[in-house]
């Protein structure tokens, strides 16, 4: 879309300037002729603000496209980032959860290992 946009604003740069190259500076009727890929047009003052028109809003067309391709990028970028650290938060709480568990189990199996010691040390008096 950003590609799109900029050639869009390249080609619109272009027009302009040979409307702006082909006006001599003459406001009557002929104009003047505009040579474009080989191919000569002859216009009049009103055709050429008319062509000026097409190229302003074509610019313009160009520039919300670029900008709307921009805009794009940034909010799936922001996304991206919200979610890795949404991802990044839920593997430090399973990691706190293990920490847990291992230390429970830790002290579980100390707390039945005195217990069988105990046991031992009773059965054998």
């Amino acid at each position: 879309m950003i590609f799109l946009g900029l050639l869009l604003l390249v080609g619109a740069a272009g027009l302009s300037l040979a409307i702006i190259l082909a006006n001599d500076g003459t406001f009557t009727a002929p104009a003047g002729a505009i040579e474009l890929f080989g191919n000569q047009i002859n216009a009049t003052v009103g055709q050429m603000f008319l062509g000026g028109v097409a190229a302003g809003a074509l610019v313009l067309i160009g520039i919300m496209m670029v900008f709307s391709g921009l805009a794009r990028n940034a909010r799936r970028r922001s996304a991206g980032r919200h979610k890795l650290n949404d991802h990044r938060q839920e593997m430090r709480d399973l990691q706190r959860k293990h920490d847990t568990v291992t230390s429970d189990l830790a002290a579980h199996r100390a707390a039945t290992d005195e217990a069988a010691d105990q046991d031992k040390v009773s059965v054998q008096q």
